[in-house]
């Protein structure tokens, strides 16, 4: 595809430069939505807190911090007498920083063991009041919805929508380069590049799709097979004729072998006739190798010389080797075809088959001196032809639905190409780009089907033309929201985005593909910006089999399962650690994820769940019999030690070292998924475990872990990371349930800050349930939103995410009552006013007429 490669350049500028918006909704000022300006009642508000905090917040601060986080002494880099009076401008330049102090005060990771420690109610005013000053004078700032970036396809979202446009699942995207990651996810539109290599391989799957979902007629297998007089076989007594015509007496027969590449229909043809001009017309019966009466031909005097007669029957032949027998009757017969049989054929003689074949080796000599009368009919040829439609089983079940309609073919020219290209190419290019597309859209690329068959290729090639370009255009690989034509920079401080960014932004987050029909045209009908239709659409899509995207994009990424992928254990110790045993282990975790979502529970059921998914081989794994077959069943763990996610051998392994286990990285996992508050990086210098000098010869691997965060630059994080690591000990590194390891007893209890004491993981999970409910929640909703965005959240979307909690607190945070608020909020719906002056290329474009 030369000239299509030769305008790669062209659609990166294109896409540097603009798309117009396909069409707009109603533009509502920035203050018309949710999290707008705050009042002065608001302000007010805030000015209280700040007041509140200079006289109880800080005192408390400057005792408990400031020894280890003062302009001279900047323990990890923090210095905290900036907070000494929490202004509007200071928390927003320091916004970040005062929210890990948060985090960390909260936990109770801070103060160290050995400084000072707060009482409960005084840890309680601390978080409290920086939890209330962040928000209210974040909030105050007017919050940004966020920046919009071209955001291209990554290669989840690129296989999926080309699954759902076509409605086959091809993959093209497996043989792309890997895509990076930003803020936990790989459609971070900020991390999303395209490079040559990469565009390389768009054109190479994009015609690779089009040649899979389009089939050429004239690249289907066919036979056009014809077996002249003297290539045919013949029992009884017979001449040859001047032109190869094979004379038969009347007791003899001729067939002939045809090897039919695909079933379907073909036109079988006899041609023959009397052998003199004044007989009657004679009957010639075909038979098939089954006996079976295929056709009747009645042909006259053959005309003399090289002439024929020509009968044609149309038959629906399986594949294989096909022979086909044509009798002269002289009697009258009863013969009804499809129904009449001939035990002789059906049963012919080995030996006159063998017979005739050793004959056919031998040259064939015309003869014109014999008595035409012995030799009354005459066969000149036997043939097959076709099929005579292309086989539907062998056209993709995309064909149908792409080719609404066929361009016509007379005597080798092509006809109204233009137009069954246009009413063909029209709906899908509507669905490809996401949103309406104008009739001089349309022409362009029917007009490379015009061009196609102009140069004697077919309708369908052209039409694998015009589909290999739909591919390659920047309004299929990215995602581009600009503002519709008719909007001016002074109209609000952000932009609302149109009906149909809308949709596609639902649909990526949701099913990481392309909108269906429906959902396109609840967008032509404005519907998205209704809340009533808004929900429905949305608890529609969370029902539909293709919101699986939210556990195998979003979970799989969130809860670190692609991780597994790459995890290495050691197959000597751990040799029933198979790469099956490895996919069965993601598999239950996003199966249950899946389960809770569309049920709708609350997000803190995700760790105290009673039942999950298993097929044989996991079930094996964790010991529990009477589970045969690897398809995965729901499975009631009421008796066993496993309860949610923390006891998915998916966790445990790849929280766990390829020897041992590692109740640090398992802590650590606890912080980042469940908590939302990773530890910081260890301080630089800190040897690893294997480093530290030992506790003793028959020390427990526990104990080893006191002894390495004895050092108080470490404590102040393992003291809450490993105690959460420990609840899970008694699961080794593939996830096995164990009591010991090696000889010594498994000590699985901890107390996590304020009190909280369990021992072993069902505890872990019962204490986390009750008391972190809320933190997961507030993870999984930041989590939710940095996909759903496809962008790292900022200070301000801090306001956001605690209006979504309290949305839906009521519920409990259900999953989709959180994802539906989500999708309602200002950050999903709007985004911040592009600049626009005559220095930018967007507007240059948009003032110029350069067609795609």
């Amino acid at each position: 595809m030369p000239i299509l490669r030769s305008i790669s350049l062209t659609i990166v500028f294109y896409l540097l430069s603009a798309c117009p918006a396909a069409t707009h909704g109603d533009e509502r000022d920035a203050d018309d939505l949710p999290n707008g300006p705050q009042t002065d009642a608001t302000t007010n508000s805030s000015n209280e807190l700040i007041g509140k905090w200079n006289a109880k917040g800080w005192p408390l601060m400057e005792r408990l911090c400031l020894d280890c986080h003062n302009e001279d002494f900047q323990e990890g880099e923090l210095d905290l007498t900036r907070f000494r009076s929490l202004e509007a401008e200071e928390v927003e330049k320091s916004g970040g920083q005062m929210k890990r102090v948060l985090e960390i005060v909260r936990f109770g990771a801070m103060p160290p063991e050995d400084s000072d420690q707060p009482t409960n109610a005084e840890r309680k005013l601390l978080v409290e009041l920086l939890d209330q000053t962040l928000f209210a004078v974040s909030c105050d700032l007017r919050p940004r919805p966020g920046k919009v970036t071209a955001r291209r396809l990554n290669r989840a979202e690129y296989s999926r929508s080309i699954r759902d446009l076509f409605g086959m699942d091809l993959r093209p995207a497996e043989n792309f380069p890997s895509d990076e990651v930003g803020a936990g996810f790989d459609n971070n539109g900020d991390v999303l590049s395209l490079s040559p290599l990469l565009m390389e391989k768009y054109f190479d799957a994009a015609e690779l799709v089009a040649n899979q979902v389009l089939m050429d007629p004239d690249d289907l297998p066919s036979l056009d097979q014809e077996h002249a007089g003297d290539q045919l076989l013949v029992h009884g007594a017979t001449k040859t004729g001047s032109f190869t015509g094979r004379f038969l007496a009347a007791d003899s027969f001729a067939w002939a072998d045809f090897d039919v590449p695909v079933e379907g229909e073909y036109r079988v043809g006899v041609r023959g006739g009397n052998s003199e001009s004044e007989a009657s017309k004679i009957k010639a019966a075909v038979w098939d190798v089954t006996g079976l009466l295929r056709g009747v031909a009645e042909l006259g005097y053959y005309g003399g010389s090289g002439s024929s007669q020509r009968a044609e029957f149309r038959l629906v032949l399986p594949k294989g080797k096909q022979r086909f027998y044509v009798e002269p009757i002289e009697e009258e017969r009863d013969l009804v075809v499809g129904e009449t049989r001939s035990d002789f054929f059906a049963n012919i003689d080995l030996k006159i088959i063998a017979a005739a074949l050793e004959r056919r080796k031998q040259p064939i000599r015309p003869e014109r001196n014999f008595d035409i009368s012995q030799f009354p009919y005459m066969v000149r040829e036997i043939e097959v032809r076709g099929p005579t439609e292309p086989p539907r089983h062998l056209l993709p079940p995309s064909q149908a639905k792409i080719l609404r309609r066929y361009a016509e073919q007379r005597r080798g020219s092509w006809s109204k190409v233009a137009e069954a290209a246009k009413e063909s190419l029209a709906p899908l290019m509507r669905r490809a780009f996401r949103g309406p597309v104008d009739d001089d859209e349309v022409a362009r690329y029917a007009q490379l089907v015009v061009d196609a068959t102009n140069r004697d290729e077919s309708y369908v090639r052209g039409m694998q033309i015009a589909v290999t370009a739909i591919l390659v255009s920047p309004r299929f690989l990215f995602r581009i929201e600009t503002p519709p034509p008719n909007w001016t920079k002074e109209e609000a401080e952000a932009v609302r985005l149109t009906p149909h960014q809308l949709a596609t932004r639902i649909s990526y987050f949701l099913w990481s593909s392309l909108p269906d029909d429906d959902l396109l045209d609840a967008a032509d009908q404005n519907a998205l910006h209704n809340d009533e239709q808004l929900e429905a659409v949305v608890r529609r899509m969370v029902a539909d089999p293709k919101a699986d995207a939210l556990s195998d994009q979003f979970a799989a990424q969130w809860l670190g399962l692609r991780n597994l992928e790459i995890h290495e254990a050691d197959l000597e110790q751990y040799k029933s650690f198979t790469p099956s045993l490895r996919q069965a282990m993601a598999k239950e975790t996003m199966l249950v994820f899946d389960s809770a979502l569309r049920a709708n529970r609350p997000v803190a059921d995700l760790l105290t769940t009673e039942f999950s998914y298993l097929n044989e081989e996991l079930a094996n794994h964790y010991e529990m019999a009477g589970i045969s077959g690897k398809h995965f069943r729901r499975i009631d763990m009421t008796g066993t030690p496993r309860r949610g996610l923390l006891s998915h051998a998916s966790v445990l392994t790849l929280t766990s070292s390829p020897t041992r286990t590692s109740p640090v990285l398992r802590g650590k996992w606890i912080l980042e998924n469940v908590f939302g508050t990773p530890p910081p990086e260890p301080p630089p210098g800190v040897p690893e475990l294997e480093e530290t000098k030992s506790a003793g010869e028959h020390a427990t691997f526990r104990e080893q872990l006191e002894l390495h965060r004895a050092s108080p630059s470490c404590a102040a994080c393992h003291r809450v990371m490993d105690q959460l690591g420990f609840g899970l000990e008694q699961f080794d590194a593939i996830g096995r349930f164990r009591l010991k390891a090696g000889d010594q007893p498994i000590d699985a209890s901890g107390e996590l800050p304020g009190g909280r004491k369990f021992d072993g993981v069902q505890q872990l999970n019962q204490i986390l349930g009750q008391t972190e409910s809320f933190a997961f929640a507030k993870t999984f909703t930041q989590k939710v939103m940095t996909f759903a965005l496809g962008r790292e959240l900022t200070p301000q979307d801090r306001c956001v995410v605690d209006e979504i909690m309290t949305k839906t607190a009521a519920s409990e945070h259900a999953m989709v009552d959180v994802i539906l608020e989500v999708i309602r909020s200002r950050p999903f719906q709007y985004y911040d006013r592009p600049v626009t002056d005559s220095s930018n290329p967007i507007k240059a474009k948009e003032q110029g007429t350069d067609d795609e």
